[in-house]
């Protein structure tokens, strides 16, 4: 019987099949351009009441929306949004925090914070909001879509 030989020019090596073969998997996983007009929506979270029961209640210029979280209280307790404002909580205790808003949730660390990237008017509804904080005192966000 012949010995099989190959000749170097008509066999590919691993080297060089291998990267190949990896770029073409990645050219057919890569996603496509986004569309200029795509949005995202959410389902809009249903308030716990049209007024709040903190009655006074901060508002924020800008569009952050600071809330602070302390042993057993949260600062302001009450805040008035606008839909295009965001929600950035700290955590000035010295436990972990869970923190829910509408369909969204974040874990923090004592002394960190989180801002949700998400506008106000995407995710919740008019009216008044619990933002759950979990072991404690979360605060309430009245969403208003007009200038009081």
């Amino acid at each position: 019987m012949k010995d099989c030989v190959f000749q170097k020019s008509s066999q590919m090596t691993p080297r060089v099949f291998i990267p190949l073969a990896v770029l073409a998997l990645l050219a057919a996983c890569a996603p496509g351009p986004e569309p200029a007009n795509r949005s995202v929506s959410y389902p809009l979270a249903t308030p716990v009441s049209q007024l709040p029961a903190a009655g006074i209640c901060a508002s924020f210029e800008g569009t952050l929306v600071t809330v602070t979280i302390f042993p057993g209280y949260a600062d302001p307790r009450c805040t008035t949004v606008r839909p295009d404002q965001n929600l950035q909580i700290i955590n000035r205790t010295l436990a972990p925090l869970q923190v829910h808003i509408g369909t969204f949730s974040a874990s923090l660390d004592p002394g960190a914070d989180y801002s949700f990237r998400v506008p106000f008017g995407k995710y919740l509804a008019p009216g008044v909001h619990q933002v759950q904080v979990l072991p404690c005192c979360g605060p309430e966000l009245w969403l208003q879509t007009e200038s009081p």
